[in-house]
């Protein structure tokens, strides 16, 4: 019960009734989805067909569902889930009936964020090791892109029994979903290692959308709406919802990062620094910042120091422009923008303040 006190102490309070409600529930489809045991049966239903000979199940388990289970052993919010049970029943939809969409909507962001981290050369995720520094870069490429590929066998062996139709254009969206995700991977990839320090607003915020609001949180809510026979209009309205409040939740994690509010953070104090990404806050400050702190900047932010000392000097130069203020300004635009949308959602009331105020937390309340 203290570890559900201190998850949800900042959540507003309707929407803190519902995860509370909900959260044991959502928990236990997650380990059912990606167990801590696997068979052979287990293996050949996920895969969709018999294996020919016999698989090795230690060496499948120790090197595609450990390094995994580690990730979602470490206890975070799993808000992406807890979305999509609202937006399904916003829709009158009974999330019993769609027990293992949770687990697999988890798997999904937690194995990406696998990717992300080693990709970043990232220290720390939730409290522990990242996967490539627990068990090299190899193992947890492996690891991480096997499960996100496993965390689709519900939609593609149709375990739900969905209409053809309902099927195939949940894997259609999936599978633009993955060339999007890849094309902004790509964009942070080539500003952080060719050091580029003249990125726009908009260009930021496309790679941002097009990296991340598969599940963070363009796609839960898609998903959800469509299993739940959302009117169409409404579902365009819910993709719309989930990109606004990914810049904001995006925005706020890039302030904790440099400034975390909390000990739960679970990760390294300026790892954008360490990592030389080239983050929104990064670039205001920049801009704002004369021709000798520019080139300070420039140089430590190249360098990918873990020096404390250096860090710190972008950290007091973020506080000298007041950077974090505007960040937060941005956040709280895009916060607006999101409520908006979803007063245009055909759901009763109650789902709205439901909705709005999980737009609160996760653009403006959140600690990680």
């Amino acid at each position: 019960m203290k570890k559900l006190d201190e998850i949800t102490k900042r959540m507003p309070p309707e929407f803190n009734d519902f995860y509370r409600q909900r959260i044991d529930f959502i928990k236990a489809s997650i380990k059912n989805y990606f167990p801590d045991q696997i068979d052979k049966d287990f293996l050949d239903r996920v895969v969709g067909q018999p294996s020919l000979f016999e698989p090795d199940l230690k060496a499948t388990y120790d090197t595609i569902f450990l390094p995994t289970q580690e990730y979602l052993g470490r206890g975070g919010k799993v808000l992406r889930p807890v979305l999509v049970a609202m937006c399904l029943e916003a829709y009158g939809a009974d999330i019993r009936d769609f027990e293992p969409v949770f687990g697999a909507i988890e798997v999904m962001e937690d194995s990406s964020i696998m990717m992300d981290d080693y990709i970043d050369n990232s220290l720390t995720r939730r409290g522990g090791p990242c996967g490539h520094i627990a068990h090299g870069y190899a193992l947890a490429n492996v690891s991480s892109c096997t499960a996100f590929a496993l965390s689709h066998y519900l939609f593609y062996n149709n375990e739900l029994k969905l209409p053809d139709d309902k099927a195939l254009k949940l894997l259609d969206y999936m599978a633009w979903e993955h060339i999007q995700m890849a094309f902004g991977q790509i964009e942070e990839l080539y500003w952080t290692q060719s050091n580029v320090n003249d990125i726009t607003v908009d260009q930021y915020l496309q790679e941002t959308i097009a990296r991340c609001a598969f599940l963070t949180f363009r796609g839960p809510m898609r998903y959800a709406g469509i299993l739940a026979d959302a009117p169409p209009q409404d579902i365009a309205v819910l993709e719309k919802i989930g990109e606004y409040l990914l810049v904001g939740y995006h925005l706020k994690g890039d302030n904790l990062d440099m400034s975390p509010d909390s000990p739960e953070w679970g990760k390294v104090a300026g790892e954008d620094i360490t990592t030389g990404r080239r983050t929104l806050l990064i670039n205001y400050l920049l801009d704002k910042a004369d021709k000798q702190e520019r080139a300070t900047i420039e140089s430590i932010i190249s360098s990918r120091t873990e020096d404390e000392e250096k860090k710190k000097v972008v950290y007091e130069l973020v506080l000298k422009y007041d950077i974090f203020a505007q960040t937060r300004d941005l956040a709280a635009e895009y916060n607006q923008l999101a409520k908006q949308e979803i007063e245009k959602l055909s759901v009763s009331d109650e789902y709205k303040l439901l909705l709005n105020q999980f737009a609160d937390y996760a653009t403006r309340r959140r600690s990680l």
